[in-house]
């Protein structure tokens, strides 16, 4: 089930890597129509996969490896989400001039990281519980039918990366509280105090 799970997984981020490689080099070279239509096709490859990741992949992960192991993924992949929005916003231009080109170029290279440095993701996926891989597998065909997009997921993202910057500093400040000491004087027994009073 595991090795299944992570084949898809490897050639979902295939696809897309190939076809953010084929819009940057049409960006490069001008060609408005052909970055039109690869903005389209990754659009529509990665609103189902950006979807499941996010709402049962990363969750899962979580639950085995911590927070803390997952949490690097998990701000990837919110960026991931921002840039691809962008991307998806872009393609309502009907051309594209030198400067947005440019920008489209670099947004799809912003992306590239997320599907094409996947050992890590690969590997602790590996770990997971044959039940909790069937469950992500079928998150994972469920996402197709979803009518998930990127304006959603990253607003979505958005919030869950606020929230966890939240927690992160009430967790800090809970951590870093300091340790309230007593300003009550000490008791000084009264034959003590009296005999100071007499060597004065």
């Amino acid at each position: 089930m595991a090795e299944e799970f992570i084949d898809i997984l490897t050639e979902e981020h295939r696809q897309l890597r190939d076809v953010l490689l084929e819009l940057i080099d049409a960006f490069e070279n001008g060609d408005s129509e052909r970055a039109s239509v690869a903005i389209e096709a990754m659009a529509a490859l990665a609103a189902p996969h950006f979807h499941y990741e996010q709402e049962v992949l990363y969750p899962a992960l979580a639950e085995v490896h911590g927070d803390e192991q997952v949490e690097q993924l998990v701000e990837q992949h919110g960026e991931a989400v921002a840039a691809a929005q962008q991307l998806a916003e872009l393609a309502e231009q009907e051309e594209f001039d030198e400067q947005a080109a440019a920008y489209g170029a670099e947004l799809a290279r912003q992306l590239l990281p997320h599907v094409s440095n996947g050992d890590e993701l690969m590997v602790m996926v590996g770990g997971l519980e044959p039940q909790t891989i069937k469950k992500i597998h079928k998150a994972q065909k469920q996402s197709k039918k979803s009518g998930a997009t990127l304006a959603g997921l990253a607003k979505s993202a958005a919030k869950k990366g606020a929230k966890k910057k939240i927690e992160r500093k009430a967790a800090h400040k809970r951590s870093a509280k300091p340790v309230r000491t007593s300003t009550r004087r000490p008791n000084v027994p009264k034959s003590a105090a009296g005999a100071k009073r007499r060597r004065k």
